[in-house]
């Protein structure tokens, strides 16, 4: 039950790491390949389809991509650490930008950095990974949040004062 819910990062094989591989490079296709039907299928549903976008079908491309990513995923890293790393990089990204194509950017770089710090944390402090990535993924979360509430209240000051 353990292995389910952290993973076991320790016991990762070949075929896992093959497996990951594949799927990160099917999710890489269908987002380039599907940019602007994605676009609008995630802000607008009514563009979408005045625009000829079947968005049926772009949400079930990309509700089948979120379960390749954690059936493939799950053994590694476990389904809490899997549900953290697809929301909390993604809503810190969001908090950031306005343009979809930079939370494209934006969300899987917070992700990556924070597991690879966050792996190293937890080797040198002897902590679970799992804990450990989560942890500093909430802190960056966080330092996001704080900063862009700042900054929304300096706007909206200067605003003010016009």
């Amino acid at each position: 039950m353990e292995a389910v819910l952290f993973g076991s990062v320790l016991g990762v094989k070949v075929v896992d790491i093959y497996a990951v591989a594949v799927v990160a490079l099917l999710g890489l296709a269908v987002v380039v390949l599907g940019y602007r039907k994605l676009l609008f299928s995630t802000f607008d549903r009514d563009v979408a389809q005045v625009s000829n976008v079947r968005v049926s079908l772009v949400e079930a491309v990309l509700l089948a991509m979120i379960s390749l990513t954690i059936l493939v995923t799950m053994r590694v890293i476990g389904t809490l650490l899997i549900s953290a790393l697809l929301v909390i990089p993604a809503a810190s990204a969001r908090m950031t930008t306005n343009s979809f194509s930079r939370l494209l950017w934006i969300s899987p770089i917070i992700g990556a950095v924070t597991c690879f710090v966050g792996m190293n944390l937890s080797y040198h402090l002897d902590t679970s990974a799992s804990a450990t990535i989560i942890l500093l993924d909430a802190l960056v979360f966080v330092a996001v949040y704080a900063i862009a509430g700042t900054r929304n209240r300096m706007k909206m000051a200067s605003l003010g004062h016009l």
